[in-house]
């Protein structure tokens, strides 16, 4: 049950059930058992947490209570915290991690500066993992093989070497083939061409959505005695994908009197319109909308095929799974990602000290097509390094009616970031340039480097008996250097992100470097009428570092040089909640009202084919409420809901365009329920449970614009599963996940005065898998 998981949220350990934050929690086992291996997942269970991302789904972040960040830029990092195993994790692309021989997993909501740092406006994501144990011989390894031949290998051996020493040693590999069927060139109109030259990109359309990912941790644990515990831990990462997996929807653009894109809408299956001016007519002027100059127009007089993009691309079926797109290989993105960590704990008598020394490496290599479909337009590809070196002391103990944690922390970001709109051969793009026949990578390189040092506190209080007081704070220096420069590298590999010698310029570089400091606050004050019941509110203030735009070259004007570094963003929080703990824990009911008041919030508006982030006033209201009941001892129900009403003040979704926004990727209304039933006694000499998980969550934008044809649906989805664990140690599974193969969207691009088109990535459409276990 609830009450009964123990958590770390303010730095100790506490059942969940005790602390006053509003905390969704998940033990490994469950996750195992409903086939979750991607720590995103985590989301779908969760109500007030959602993901963001791009990349066609294959780079997901976690977004809490509205609190998002949809820039794709790889220097950034997110307003949400993800830590696994007590290291922060700064790399967005890091956050959709293999998830492996884990413990639980913990999802804390509301600002957590003062414990957890700067860049936890929204709250936080921890993976805590298994940890070796000492004198024992223990361990497990599962096989699953599912639909699209998916295959999955976990497992994890403790082993102890002498009497204060013990290894654990964790690993796992999945794989699948293509989900998507690529039917290239269906679709495409009579005559519209595919390339605009004599040769493109070769090979060309392969099927989508393959992954082959190999992940490991190995951990060394000493105890010298009963105060000191002393753990060295090494992980790496390696992930195979194939090309991003954007499908595709025909829009129409929207203009005003003044040629100003104000909207978006869905093209209808009859639609010929390129574009609608401010009376409804048809609108084609490449001088506004340069890439109406390659439309497919087959009377050439204006107008677009019916229900087609701009280049006569009409989208082919997605619910048959059915992509068709030229630039398209089955594998070819790469993500990979390396840690080392020294992690140690003592007691110095009345005090506990710990220290985590971390240090991070990614590389990543990803590339799509920009239009997805079979004509030839652009790429988009993405090339970064990043280093990251933390190191936090902390100090804790407590007395009588306090408790009490101090500490210190550092940090140190280098990104090194090549990204840009590329020109394949033959290509649109390489056209503009006059390069067809080579191709061209105009490209965006920048090296952001970020090195932050806090001080922080927190002491809780029972100044009477049954009221506790919280107060907590933490004080941030940050420093940061930034170099962008602009250029065109020749194409050596339209596969690739070639980052050559400059062969001209394209945007002014810009260097920078800048000093902040920020503060984050806690205050607090929590009642106990007896010993079910908590109630709590409080005050946060969260803040997120500010940082730089890498803007693309899309053929509009640069970035201003004042408009290219932005602000940190302030979250001011208050918030209340309950907790209730039935007799004997057989049931739990949670609830909490919170209101945030932003300051510079960061909105990332992304428009034509590149995007920027602008500093903001927005606001949320929402509210959340968890259930969970045990009956018997078999069957167990838990629900929860929630409500965020988010809007952003004033966003300029044209030049001299204001409009009150939501939020990208928030839904006002999401909810989910659980049930798990056990059945009673032996089954065949084990035990024997079945599960099944139905999430809802509203519609929502993927742009920050909010045009109507960035508004995503609701959606609804149903996974079952069944575990049957033998007192031998053997044990077998299965789920299915998402019974009813719904297709819904889960992150888009809005390109509509590119190709009038949006780009659109799905969820995995209906999967099953069986698994084989044993453990020992």
């Amino acid at each position: 049950m609830q009450g009964d998981i123990v958590v770390t949220a303010q730095r100790r350990s506490e059942r969940v059930q005790d602390v006053g934050i509003s905390i969704a929690t998940y033990s490994g086992d469950d996750l195992k058992d409903q086939g979750v291996t991607l720590s995103t997942d985590v989301a779908k269970f969760t109500p007030g947490v959602t993901v963001s991302g791009t990349l066609g789904g294959q780079g997901l972040q976690f977004s809490i209570r509205g609190v998002t960040q949809s820039d794709f830029n790889d220097a950034i990092e997110a307003p949400v915290a993800v830590y696994i195993d007590d290291a922060y994790v700064s790399s967005q692309q890091g956050q959709g991690m293999a998830l492996f021989d884990i413990q639980r997993v913990e999802a804390l909501k509301g600002p957590q500066g003062t414990l957890f740092g700067r860049n936890a406006t929204g709250g936080l994501v921890h993976f805590v993992v298994n940890q070796p144990v000492l004198g024992e011989t223990s361990g497990y390894v599962d096989a699953t093989y599912g639909r699209f031949n998916k295959t999955v290998l976990e497992g994890a051996i403790n082993l102890p070497l002498g009497q204060v020493v013990a290894l654990r040693a964790s690993g796992f590999w999945t794989r699948n083939d293509s989900i998507w069927n690529n039917v290239f060139p269906a679709g495409l109109a009579p005559g519209a061409p595919i390339n605009l030259g004599p040769v493109g990109v070769s090979p060309a359309g392969e099927d989508l959505g393959d992954e082959d990912t190999v992940a490991g941790r190995l951990q060394l644990l000493w105890e010298p005695s009963a105060a000191w515990r002393v753990r060295l831990t090494g992980s790496a990462f390696r992930q195979n994908l194939s090309e991003s997996p954007w499908g595709l929807t025909a829009q129409i653009p929207v203009l005003d009197a003044q040629n100003r894109v104000v909207n978006g809408i869905y093209a209808s299956p009859t639609e010929t319109r390129a574009a609608i001016d401010a009376n409804g007519n048809n609108f084609f002027n490449p001088a506004v909308l340069p890439f109406q100059g390659f439309m497919f127009s087959p009377n050439n007089d204006g107008h677009r095929v019916p229900g087609a993009n701009f280049f006569g691309y009409v989208p082919v079926d997605i619910d048959d799974r059915l992509m068709s797109k030229d630039f398209a290989k089955s594998d070819l993105n790469r993500f990979r990602a390396y840690n080392g960590a020294l992690h140690v704990d003592g007691s110095l008598g009345a005090v506990d000290l710990a220290s985590v020394t971390s240090y991070f490496k990614y590389k990543k290599h990803f590339l799509l097509d920009g239009e997805a479909s079979p004509f030839n337009a652009f790429l988009f590809g993405t090339k970064s390094d990043t280093d990251t070196f933390s190191q936090e002391l902390r100090l804790s103990g407590s007395s009588g009616g306090f408790t009490w944690v101090t500490g210190a922390y550092y940090l140190s970001i280098e990104a090194n970031v090549a990204q840009g709109l590329l020109g394949p051969r033959g290509s649109a793009l390489a056209l503009i340039f006059g390069m067809p026949l080579t191709g061209v990578d105009p490209l965006s390189v920048f090296e952001l480097k970020t090195q932050s040092a806090s001080v922080f506190g927190q002491v809780s209080w029972e100044f009477v008996p049954r009221w506790t007081i919280v107060v907590g704070g933490r004080l941030i220096r940050e420093h940061q250097e930034y170099q962008f420069d602009s250029f065109a590298s020749a194409n050596i590999d339209d596969y690739s992100v070639d980052i050559g010698p400059p062969l001209f310029p394209i945007q002014p570089s810009f260097t920078d470097k800048r000093t902040d400091w920020l503060w984050a606050g806690k205050a607090q004050l929590e009642f106990r009428p007896n010993d079910g019941l908590m109630l709590y509110a409080g005050v946060n203030r969260g803040v997120k570092g500010g940082s730089y735009n890498g803007k693309l070259f899309d053929g509009t004007p640069p970035l201003a040089p004042e408009n290219i570094p932005y602000e940190p963003e302030v979250l001011l929080s208050f918030e209340g909640g309950f907790k209730l703990t039935g007799f004997g824990g057989r049931y739990t009911l949670n609830g909490t009202v919170y209101h945030y008041d932003y300051t510079d919030y960061q909105s990332f508006v992304f428009a034509d084919i590149s995007g920027f982030v602008r500093n903001q006033k927005a606001r949320t209201t929402g509210a959340e409420l968890e259930a969970s009941l045990r009956v018997g001892d078999g069957l167990r129900l838990s629900a929860s809901g929630a409500i965020t009403d988010a809007e952003v003040k004033d966003l300029e979704v044209a030049p001299g365009v204001p409009r009150d926004t939501r939020p990208t990727y928030t839904p006002k209304y999401s909810a989910s329920g659980r049930v798990s039933y056990t059945v009673p006694g032996r089954i065949a000499g084990g035990e024997l449970q079945f599960g099944g998980v139905i999430t809802y969550q509203s519609n929502f934008y993927h742009n920050a614009r909010n045009f109507d044809g960035d508004l995503f649906p609701e959606r609804t989805v149903v996974d079952l599963n069944t575990n049957w664990e033998m007192e031998s140690g053997l044990r077998l599974a299965a789920y299915l996940k998402n019974v009813f193969d719904k297709r819904y969207r889960t992150v888009g691009l809005d390109l509509a005065t590119a190709c009038g088109c949006n780009l659109e990535a799905y969820g995995e459409p209906r999967t099953w898998g069986v698994t084989i276990g044993y453990r020992f």
